[in-house]
């Protein structure tokens, strides 16, 4: 019996620019997109990196290293994405970076830093690539964030630029159909992810983040992102965790804030070291998309976004695995999660301003122990 063919690619020959395409989800999302048939061209901050992944995936794609906050270096990059494609009809938006602390150990060059790369650096590409998505009726994909709709202490400016790119991406959507212009704009709103963030975090208070105890892998997010660029859907609070968090927060807010603080505890009990400066100043050396974070498929993704989503047989005992995890970290930090941790001194400086003893990050950042 003839093995079953391969499905063929739903987006050939589609013009498809992708930030943050060295690391985590966005790797990902450009192995999928170019499964999916799709010319690409990948922007990040690193060209080596960059090199490393178009030479490890075989992809034959525009490479464009570029810090998305500098809105002139963007303007050239997305300029020579078009030149070497002959336009864009898709744009994935999905570059972030993020400092860990409360907003009082936070200096505020790393703050407005978070806000510039996660939320202006977004506007700078899509605002640059407007035009030429105008031109194709083209499509706007955002990986955009539980914390766009609940708050999130210790990563406050994380959170911050992503209520604003929330709020950017749906005025814009509005925008565009009062134009007739044919643009359409789609967000992913993932929970947890299995990415190098946590390990690579900036962070004000000199450790890593304890990680969360349960994810999703990256290729869940990448591949809701290629089926909201297949067909548009406005918003999408991926995974049956994701909406059960929004949903308690949004019907229950007291005790959505009270387990809020079990998490902000959460975090700021660990006690890791944290390369210094971290993500937010420097790009990685290598790409990488796992950090090593208990990670799953999503159960709930499936019937949200369609078949090529549905789960690996492994997927409800991994999850039964990370909650039984979760209740044997949370009875052996219980004496920290029942109390506030106290807070680091206000830094002189910011992250990028270096130390004595500052060293390069080691060739394994981007992953960290549980």
């Amino acid at each position: 019996m003839p093995a079953p063919s391969a499905p063929p690619p739903r987006l050939p020959g589609r013009r498809v620019l992708i930030t943050g395409a060295s690391s985590g989800v966005g790797l990902e999302a450009a192995r999928r997109f170019a499964a999916e048939g799709a010319r690409l061209a990948l922007l990040a901050r690193g060209a080596d990196a960059l090199a490393e992944v178009a030479a490890a995936e075989g992809l034959d794609a525009v490479l464009v290293p570029v810090d998305l906050a500098d809105h002139a270096a963007v303007d050239r990059a997305v300029a020579t994405a078009v030149a070497a494609l002959g336009g864009l009809d898709v744009v994935v938006s999905n570059a972030a970076s993020a400092v860990f602390g409360h907003l009082g150990e936070v200096h505020p060059d790393d703050f407005d830093r978070t806000v510039a790369v996660t939320f202006t650096g977004a506007v700078n590409v899509i605002r640059a690539a407007l035009p030429h998505l105008r031109a194709s009726r083209g499509t706007i994909v955002a990986t955009g964030s539980l914390m766009a709709s609940v708050p999130m202490p210790t990563w406050s400016s994380y959170a911050a630029a992503k209520h604003a790119l929330r709020g950017f991406l749906t005025s814009l959507a509005i925008e565009e159909l009062e134009q007739r212009s044919g643009v359409r704009v789609a967000m992913i709103h993932p929970g947890p992810i299995d990415s190098p963030l946590f390990a690579q975090a900036s962070s004000a208070t000199g450790r890593r983040p304890r990680v969360p105890p349960d994810a999703y892998r990256p290729a869940v997010i990448a591949q809701a992102l290629v089926e909201v660029a297949v067909r548009p859907r406005a918003e999408v609070l991926l995974g049956g965790e994701t909406r059960l968090v929004g949903l308690s927060y949004r019907l229950t807010p007291a005790l959505g804030r009270r387990l809020l603080l079990v998490i902000d505890r959460w975090y700021r009990s660990g006690e890791e070291p944290a390369d210094r400066p971290g993500s937010l100043w420097t790009a990685p050396r290598h790409p990488r998309s796992s950090g090593g974070i208990p990670a799953r498929d999503s159960l709930l993704a499936p019937l949200q976004l369609g078949s090529r989503l549905r789960p690996r047989a492994a997927t409800p005992l991994e999850l039964a695995r990370h909650v039984l995890l979760s209740a044997r970290r949370a009875v052996e930090l219980r004496g920290r999660l029942l109390r506030p941790v106290p807070e680091t001194p206000p830094p002189p400086h910011g992250l990028s301003v270096p130390r004595p003893g500052d060293v390069a990050p080691p060739a394994t950042a981007g992953t960290v122990d549980l």
